[in-house]
């Protein structure tokens, strides 16, 4: 049994190792955590007591945090396959030799990826709205990068340093899931691992679809602004709660 427990910790060990490898040689979201370290309520902001009247806000956002672990296994995979993709391709051997399963993979992590960033700006966008007294008859009507961008609520100006990365966040995310002509591009970033689609807004075609060619690297550098700007914001808002 001791030795078991031993080479648990080692292997452990090994793996957290690998954890911190990757964070060297690929860029991706600071939690404060590694991928396959334990969760620690040290994470979560400081609420300075203040309580969600509609949530649990510690578990909502021990979801949050734990599953951009999930998002940061996506990025390091996604990073594998494009270079992999791109060894055979600087070799100048015939792309055949890679299964379309490689292409397909390395879409779908892209819109995994895209789907959970939204999902957790959408989440905090809810959060602040919330605390700021956004509601009417409990409804929160500012929930989503959506609202916010349309300027629902004029004077909810704190996330207007990041409209760029909603703007792109948002539409990927809609190009992945309502446009028509998206599967009309298959493409992959050139020089580093790149978000690609082809954005047909409203699936209206009297205007040329849209394609996006976005860094990664951009994409993921601009939410870690967001994310350390969001926690520090729901303390500076509670503490006058």
């Amino acid at each position: 049994m001791k030795k078991e427990i031993e080479q648990i910790i080692k292997d452990y060990k090994n793996n957290l190792d690998k954890c911190k490898e990757y964070r060297k040689k690929y860029l991706l979201i600071d939690t404060g955590k590694e991928i396959i370290e334990n969760f620690n309520v040290k994470l979560i902001p400081n609420f300075n007591g203040y309580k969600d009247p509609y949530v649990n806000e510690q578990l909502k956002f021990m979801k949050l945090i734990t599953d951009l672990d999930v998002v940061n296994q996506n990025i390091i995979e996604s990073h594998e396959i494009w270079e992999e993709i791109k060894k055979v391709e600087n070799l100048n051997m015939q792309l055949q030799i890679y299964n379309t399963y490689k292409y397909k993979r390395l879409n779908k992590l892209h819109e995994y990826i895209v789907f959970d960033l939204k999902h957790f700006v959408d989440e905090i966008i809810a959060t602040i709205s919330i605390i700021r007294g956004f509601v009417r008859k409990n409804k929160v009507y500012i929930s989503s990068i959506g609202a916010y961008l349309s300027k629902k609520q004029s004077d909810f100006i704190d996330f207007d340093n990041f409209l760029d990365l909603f703007q792109k966040l948002d539409d990927l995310s809609n190009s992945y899931k309502h446009s028509y002509a998206n599967s009309d591009l298959s493409l992959i970033g050139r020089d580093e691992d790149c978000f690609v689609a082809l954005y047909s807004k409203y699936n209206d075609f009297d205007t040329n679809p849209t394609p996006y060619v976005i860094s990664m690297n951009y994409v993921i550098d601009e939410f870690n602004k967001f994310y350390s700007f969001s926690f520090e914001l729901i303390d500076k808002l509670t503490k006058n709660k």
